[in-house]
């Protein structure tokens, strides 16, 4: 190894350090008074927290390391990534919506789509689906935070050390098990399930290559990590108004529905199939 890829491995190791001990021990701090739930208020506060955690991570090592700030990805020009921008705010709803209904097709009987587009108010879909870009616009600094430090450190550090797809893989399961201590509370996938909590970091693993694959794209594009972030927001926020929306008019959608795997991993398989499609064709669009 030369002495670049082993400064390139140092920064990384000193970035990931920043990056998961603070939220780690908010997490087990949280735990030790409250258990393994996210029905607290104080949930909330540790989650916001450590969706910042990347972000001073990425600082930090910059300053620590004495690497500067020189293509942090920090800044965007307008100009000429409108699209890519449009695309940011649109995607989030497209494949959340894909989700749902791939939910209402997969998991619940046939008649069920009768009495979810009898129910359904198209403004007030639209205005919620408004609300949610605006909201998600409005607190993008949490998904920033996660953005800049992922996409805008992480992901370029290994793409330095190893081939871009092993790289876009690395950095989706380092990702995914930054979630732990949430998933173990019972954040993405509750705690009914088989192998609880371990198959649940395996799938947020594997959602997050996918998903991290369109954001990495994304901030390619753009040579900037704002659009990953607003789209990270809006990813965390519009599926469940969207499901609420437009499958909770149905008698199907209960208890028996959301409980388990089944539920998280269609809606998941969904959104990844979709991010995994819209970041070949930034690929290869890129390329060209």
């Amino acid at each position: 190894m030369t002495n670049e890829k082993k400064l390139i491995l140092k920064r990384t190791l000193i970035y990931l350090l920043f990056a998961f001990v603070p939220p780690f021990v908010a997490a087990f701090v949280y735990v030790g008074f409250f258990g393994w739930t996210t029905d607290n208020l104080y949930y909330q506060v540790v989650t916001s927290f450590s969706m910042l955690c990347p972000a001073i991570a990425n600082i930090l090592t910059r300053i620590i390391t004495k690497e500067g700030f020189e293509n942090s990805l920090f800044k965007m020009k307008i100009k000429g990534n409108i699209r890519y921008l449009v695309l940011a705010f649109l995607l989030p709803v497209v494949y959340s919506t894909v989700s749902a209904f791939a939910v209402a097709l997969f998991l619940m009987p046939s008649d069920a789509f009768g009495e979810i587009f009898k129910n359904f108010d198209f403004w007030e879909f639209s205005s919620m689906i408004i609300y949610v870009l605006a909201f998600s616009s409005l607190v993008s600094l949490f998904g920033f935070g996660e953005e800049f430090g992922w996409r805008g450190y992480l992901t370029p550090k290994l793409e330095q050390l190893m081939p871009f797809p092993a790289a876009i893989i690395v950095s989706g399961i380092i990702w995914g098990m930054w979630h732990a201590p949430i998933i173990a509370c019972g954040h993405n996938f509750g705690k009914d399930y088989f192998m609880y909590p371990y198959m649940g970091f395996i799938l947020m693993c594997v959602f997050c290559i996918f998903i991290g694959f369109y954001f990495t794209m994304l901030t390619k594009a753009t040579n900037s990590t704002i659009p990953a972030g607003i789209a990270h927001m809006i990813n965390n926020n519009a599926f469940a108004v969207i499901t609420g929306l437009w499958l909770s008019g149905t008698q199907y959608f209960n208890e028996d529905i959301i409980s388990g795997l089944n539920y998280p991993m269609t809606a998941l398989l969904a959104t990844a199939i979709t991010c995994l499609v819209t970041g070949i064709i930034m690929f290869l669009v890129r390329k060209k």
